[in-house]
């Protein structure tokens, strides 16, 4: 990723093989709503490492390649199995001209689980919008995950609540200057940016589960976007997140920004490595 981009996707933080289903899958997947895509011969660009069980799964966030997890990957993957991947239209993964709705997106993680013919649990660690793309997968497939991992992952009400804090003349003309810098990037990423809000409205139906176990790391570190009044609206609905849910554990840092994982990758090893740890 060249820097443009990735300052961009630091600035719009939070924004963040071919068999069907077993029968269990097939049962779970009628949870699922609105329009997927059925295509299972997608040749994802893929990146695995190691063997073991769990598998661990990264979940990149908007628009962004397999290769912001290699340090993670690459010292996970020394006790267990890990798989990296680009989402269609993103690095080296092939575009479609469908639309990258959160049912699609989670199809397509479904794709890749099967492609690979993984059968034993799953651990999904998702960062931004990979974060709701892990939920939803999870959502909609609860017969396959054994746990979620986030890195600082996008609260679906998150931005409502600010835009809510500015003026109708401020918010217009911030979403405005988001939707002209995507449209300058590649396809793949603006099509995965003109789902976003849709994707923020789906993911209020679906709460954290209680029966799994939870890690989230979030970061409160200033930026452009994360000024004290949105670090503390952040802070509210990552609290929010937890109540009443003793499964869910969430850890915070000041230290890096959105992309913990690039910032600070031995906090990220040694959070997941004692979360991986403490599966029962």
């Amino acid at each position: 990723m060249n820097m443009s981009k990735l300052s961009l996707l630091l600035f719009i933080p939070f924004i963040a093989c071919m068999n069907t289903n077993n029968k269990n899958a097939q049962a779970d997947d009628i949870k699922t709503k609105g329009k997927i895509e059925t295509d299972k011969t997608v040749a994802f660009n893929t990146l695995i490492k190691g063997t073991g069980s769990p598998t661990i799964i990264f979940e990149s966030g908007l628009g962004t390649p397999l290769n912001n997890w290699e340090s993670i990957q690459t010292s996970i993957s020394k006790n267990y199995k890990t798989i990296a991947y680009d989402r269609r239209g993103i690095g080296q993964s092939p575009a479609t001209d469908n639309p990258r709705t959160i049912e699609n997106l989670v199809k397509d993680l479904d794709i890749l689980i099967s492609q690979n013919n993984i059968d034993g649990p799953i651990i999904l660690v998702g960062h931004s919008l990979g974060g709701h793309i892990v939920r939803k997968y999870q959502q909609s497939f609860p017969s396959k995950v054994a746990g979620l991992f986030l890195i600082d992952p996008t609260n679906e009400y998150i931005y409502e609540e600010v835009f809510n804090h500015m003026s109708p003349e401020s918010a217009d003309s911030m979403k405005t200057a988001w939707d002209t810098s995507y449209k300058k990037g590649t396809i793949g990423v603006f099509n995965e940016w003109k789902e976003a809000y849709n994707i923020d409205q789906i993911m209020r139906m679906y709460p954290l589960p209680t029966d799994i176990p939870i890690t989230i790391l979030a970061s409160y570190q200033a930026s452009t976007f994360l000024t004290k009044q949105n670090a503390k609206i952040k802070e509210k609905q990552f609290s929010d997140w937890k109540k009443n849910k003793p499964n869910v554990k969430i850890l915070n840092t000041t230290n890096s920004g959105h992309y913990i994982h690039l910032g600070e990758p031995e906090w990220v090893i040694t959070e997941l490595e004692a979360y991986l740890k403490n599966l029962k």
